[in-house]
């Protein structure tokens, strides 16, 4: 009587045991479902928002005076940017530039390649973003030829919310950009771009 009141026991347990197991697994499994759509929002907060450079630019110095030329590369390491006028490519350090301001009437090209006249096209709202505080290492130029780039606008650069809304804004329109400024002792820059 005692072996069959031990065996009933034991089976008991497991039985109690492996349903505690299966429940512990549920609730895991429920877990990481709730936690899904936080790790493709730490995703999404890292996907860069791609950007277009116009092809042509004035570049104003800080002490008055004005280049132009395309934007060709801009060197974070030694804090340089490359500009090219027909052949002529040149470079001028990052700290002796007041503002990048791009001409609203040049042609610009959208992330899959088309070309446009960006005065011949209105802006899909007529609301200017502003970003500040961009670390240089954040921004890209993918294709100089045609001012193809990409930014990195996570946090602290943008709120989470906003940067939903930017990548919201960027799955059907592009941000061409309108200026840029550089903060050479923070290595970081400001971009003011337009969606169109």
């Amino acid at each position: 009587m005692k072996r069959r009141t031990l065996s009933f026991l034991v089976v008991a347990l497991f039985t109690v045991t492996a349903g505690m197991a299966a429940q512990v697994n549920a609730a895991s499994q429920e877990v990481q479902k709730q936690n899904l759509p936080s790790v493709q929002a730490q995703a999404n907060a890292s996907q860069p928002i791609p950007v277009a450079l116009p092809t042509q630019a004035e570049i104003v110095m800080k002490g008055g005076g004005k280049r132009d030329g395309r934007v060709v590369q801009i060197d974070e390491k030694v804090q340089q940017l490359w500009i090219q006028l027909g052949q002529e490519k040149r470079s001028i350090p990052l700290g002796q530039i007041d503002k990048i301001v791009f001409s609203k009437s040049a042609v610009v090209y959208r992330s899959n390649g088309v070309q446009l006249i960006r005065g011949e096209l209105p802006p899909a709202t007529s609301t200017q973003a502003k970003w500040n505080g961009i670390p240089m290492s954040a921004f890209e130029l993918k294709d100089a030829v045609k001012g193809q780039a990409v930014v990195n606008l996570g946090p602290p650069v943008v709120s989470r919310g906003q940067l939903r809304g930017i990548l919201g804004v960027s799955k059907d329109r592009q941000f061409f950009v309108d200026e840029m400024q550089f903060d050479v002792q923070k290595k970081t820059m400001t971009i003011a771009a337009t969606p169109y």
